[in-house]
């Protein structure tokens, strides 16, 4: 979730478009299984929207090409999306409680749609979260040890560089070291039905739906807890399974950032906008995924939600109360 997490820190918005909708190449053929996708930060909705207009389109080859979109995403904000069902999600999807602050930013965001027409109602999927950021971090560590060796080579350094490296990067490369083929392809399978899972979810056969009509849109808060303090997540553990933590409760990435991997594993777009702050002034964002291809009417919805409550203007308390010097 590294273009919606920092979003959610500063302020920001952040969109994720559909897995395939920007290049990788021609320096990279995937990044971690397609998890990875490049973007951008933006103060507004329509820098962002003329950001992805300017560098949409797959590379020739590409291993993942998106739905092909009927609109640009320029074109997009200037009407409404239609009527949304929107499922709002108040805990992790895994049903653990989230930071007081983030889910009254997820609630008021839900009163926000409601208010403007949209069918809200509580809900949230049924997928295995927690076994797809274990299959995750495998996949992550052996694309970093990947990257690293090729890295190390090409500047002709010793020991594949690990000397160089922070210490939660060279656990990262051990963990992948004791990762044989076949372990690695059952992990990016699991990343594969948890994506499958989300898209029930969306078109209406998941959370023991029975028959139920689909969601367009998921709502939450984008991260669980209100921006980490300066030094949380420094690189010093050397374990990287305790560094991601996929067990939760424990502290790690996984804890202070739950929904924002989940599109990273099924493709879909998904977006981060700065919707709220925190009791103390702190910005939190609101987290807004859509069907894998439904880039364009998510883009229109940002555009609706940013009409309805503008951010513009907004600015932390300087200097911050919660800050030492």
């Amino acid at each position: 979730g590294s273009i919606r997490i920092p979003a959610s820190s500063c302020g920001l918005v952040g969109f994720k478009v559909s897995r395939g909708r920007l290049p990788d190449g021609p320096s990279a053929g995937e990044g971690w299984g397609g998890m990875a996708t490049a973007g951008f930060l933006t103060r507004s909705v329509r820098d962002q929207a003329a950001l992805l207009d300017a560098t949409v389109g797959a590379d020739e080859g590409a291993p993942y090409v998106a739905p092909a979109m009927a609109t640009t995403f320029s074109e997009a904000l200037a009407r409404p999306p239609r009527r949304l069902r929107v499922a709002l999600c108040l805990t992790t999807y895994d049903g653990a409680p989230i930071h007081p602050d983030c889910r009254a930013a997820a609630e008021a965001a839900g009163r926000l749609l409601d208010s403007l027409g949209h069918h809200v109602e509580e809900a949230r999927p049924d997928a295995d979260q927690r076994a797809m950021v274990r299959a995750w971090t495998d996949i992550v560590a052996c694309g970093t040890w990947g990257w690293v060796r090729a890295e190390a080579r090409a500047q002709g350094l010793e020991g594949d560089g690990l000397t160089l490296l922070e210490p939660v990067a060279r656990g990262a490369c051990a963990l992948a070291r004791g990762i044989s083929g076949a372990d690695y392809l059952a992990a990016l399978n699991r990343i594969h039905a948890f994506g499958r899972r989300m898209a029930a979810f969306h078109a209406g056969g998941g959370n023991g739906g029975g028959g139920r009509a689909g969601y367009d849109v998921l709502v939450s808060a984008t991260l669980a807890e209100p921006p980490a303090k300066l030094g949380r997540f420094a690189h010093a553990r050397p374990a990287f399974e305790d560094f991601v933590a996929y067990r939760l409760g424990e502290g790690g990435c996984f804890d202070y950032s739950p929904f924002c991997v989940a599109a990273n594993a099924s493709g879909q777009p998904a977006m981060s906008l700065p919707l709220a702050t925190s009791a103390e002034g702190l910005p939190i964002g609101v987290h807004v995924s859509a069907p894998a291809g439904a880039d364009a009417e998510l883009m229109a919805l940002a555009g609706e939600l940013e009409a309805a409550a503008p951010w513009a203007a907004r600015r932390p308390p300087f200097p911050f109360a919660g800050a030492s010097a």
